[in-house]
């Protein structure tokens, strides 16, 4: 597996890098404009076997038989690696376009498209590997070209325009003679030579010049090389200005795993993530602990950020409107506003990776081989505006899950979506329809309300806990919701206790409990928990009126390693180097 290590690039450098990374994005943008950007190079790369840049370097088109700047072979390789690259990325939305255009009729798709598509999807043994976040991405557009055009575009490439390459440079496309780069260490300092063209319009190779770059090696890299290997870096712009990534291979870490047992994952708003672990015994499934919610403390703050950064925007606005974009005001709101929303990503990257060390610790700690997460197109919720719900929640789209991947791949831990269809509707216990209730002792149908009842068995359960237990029967089962096989849960299932690292606790939002020991079941943790509660098998038919095993205490439960996944990884393989 590898590691990655960021080294910002100095400043006088960074003239060169412009040079680099602009005849990259010039020649990248050249090839899929004349003749990459085309169904026919989509659907055959997808079939292409062997090294990515090879199918533009042995295709009959001569790339660069026009260009009279002088490029070397080894720098005409890294433009074929990004043409390929690019055509890779819209693999997934390319075979969803014709999925959806070969399953339903040329009009906007809606409820009877919806149906079909699903239908098709799931019940038909021929039917691709489509994932839900994708078929909804490509729906949406079809969706908005059919309101401006009133048909469906022929093609996936008159769907979605030619993506504009960003100059990106990777460095390893194969192992050729000339290296565009040295990579070496030397008196604790990692020693990189550039070569860089000196313009945009180099005639021959003295046009081109190495460039020397020294960085301070930190212990936490020297461990990675002392215990892997450096593989080649990639150069790209960043904050920073740009950035070079340096991956080291270093071995694998060994989780012990259980067969069959997944972590059951529901992201929402209010509660940021519910979590359960899941065992499939036969033809029931087990829930081996008490739920976990994970709701981190600077979620409201990122709100307050956002919604800073809007009414700066609207200021902006109204300057505008008023004619004054050239005031020293209108400049003043212009760099609050960058700062405001410089402020807001780096929060929402600390969210992301805390929350994906949490979850990759549950797993690994439950002894689960999988991560299932549901594939939602948006949240929604009673307390938030939609586009404040979608904006936040965009750290638990793509963002949060990549994470959750490359942080899980390290343990050995595969990461999954199912279709959501019916994951908060369904009862975890007997399979019927429920309905989203006001409280436990307040069955009065509500929307947005916090917890679920079923009226057929009587369970009743946090909304968000029947969504987790609902994605792992979605992934069992591999069904509809009304034909999954019930899991076993515990009667008096309400939300666990949890410790935080604050004295006080939470009344978790949705749930009112009326008696003292309701009150203990209904607590959330404010904070990431550092703990684990001890295991529980819940058995169906066993009635506990306490609810859920509690841990009432930070010196009960097992704590968690602390730190980042990839550092005790790190660790992991030095000592077994």
């Amino acid at each position: 597996m590898q590691l990655t290590e960021q080294f910002h690039i100095p400043g006088e450098y960074h003239d060169a890098c412009d040079r680099l990374t602009r005849l990259v994005q010039t020649h990248t943008r050249r090839l899929l404009t004349d003749e990459y950007w085309h169904d026919d190079h989509l659907d055959a790369f997808s079939d292409h076997a062997g090294q990515s840049y090879t199918y533009v370097r042995d295709d009959a088109y001569d790339a660069f038989e026009d260009v009279e700047e002088y490029l070397y072979s080894r720098f005409k390789r890294c433009v074929y690696h990004r043409v390929t690259h690019v055509l890779d990325a819209h693999n997934d939305e390319f075979d969803a376009f014709q999925f959806v255009t070969d399953t339903v009729a040329e009009r906007k798709i809606r409820r009877i498209g919806w149906q079909r598509l699903r239908t098709r999807l799931f019940d038909d043994d021929d039917a691709p590997y489509i994932e839900w976040g994708v078929l909804e991405s490509v729906v949406d557009q079809l969706n908005s070209y059919y309101d401006r055009h009133g048909c469906f575009p022929d093609s996936y490439t008159d769907l979605v325009e030619c993506p504009e390459p960003n100059g990106t440079l990777p460095y390893a496309p194969d192992k050729g003679d000339y290296h565009i780069h040295e990579l070496s260490v030397e008196d604790g300092e990692l020693v990189v030579i550039l070569n860089a063209p000196d313009s945009l319009s180099p005639e021959s190779h003295h046009d081109w010049t190495d460039h020397e770059l020294r960085f301070s090696v930190h212990s936490r890299f020297q461990q990675m090389l002392d215990s892997g290997d450096v593989k080649a870096p990639t150069l790209h712009a960043s904050d920073h200005g740009y950035t070079l990534d340096v991956p080291v291979a270093v071995p694998e870490t060994v989780c012990d795993t259980v067969d069959g047992r997944v972590l059951a994952v529901d992201l929402g708003v209010k509660k940021q993530v519910t979590a359960a672990s899941l065992d499939q015994n036969g033809e029931e499934l087990t829930q081996i602990g008490p739920p976990q919610f994970l709701d981190h403390p600077a979620k409201a703050k990122l709100f307050r950020l956002k919604a800073d950064a809007e009414g700066v925007n609207d200021r902006l606005s109204e300057l505008r409107r008023q004619e004054k974009a050239h005031t020293d005001r209108f400049d003043h709101l212009v760099s609050e506003f960058r700062q405001t929303r410089r402020k807001e990503r780096r929060l929402r990257q600390q969210i992301q990776h805390d929350i994906a060390n949490e979850l990759v610790w549950a797993a690994a700690d439950s002894g689960c081989e999988r991560i299932v997460f549901e594939s939602l197109g948006q949240l929604d919720s009673g307390e938030t505006s939609g586009v404040v719900a979608w904006s936040i929640s965009s750290w638990a789209r793509g963002e949060l899950l990549d994470l959750v991947e490359y942080k899980a791949a390290l343990f050995g831990i595969d990461v999954e979506t199912v279709n959501p269809w019916g994951t908060s509707r369904y009862c975890p216990r007997c399979g019927e329809r429920g309905r989203t209730v006001t409280a436990p002792d307040d069955h009065t149908e509500c929307r947005h309300g916090g917890h679920f009842h079923c009226p057929e068995c009587g369970y009743d359960c946090d909304r968000d806990v029947v969504g987790a237990v609902n994605v792992g029967r979605k992934h069992f089962a591999e069904t509809k919701m009304d034909e999954a096989n019930p899991v076993a849960y515990m009667e008096a299932g309400k939300h666990a206790s949890f410790p935080s690292h604050s004295s006080e606790r939470a009344r978790s939002a949705g749930v009112q409990s009326t008696t003292d020991q309701q009150e203990l079941a209904s607590g959330r943790q404010t904070h990431l928990s550092r703990f684990r509660a001890m295991p529980l098998t819940a058995k169906r038919g066993e009635r506990d009126p306490g609810g859920l095993s509690q841990n009432h205490g930070r010196k009960t439960g097992l704590r968690r390693p602390k730190g980042s996944i990839t550092r005790h990884v790190l660790a992991s393989a030095t000592d077994c180097g």
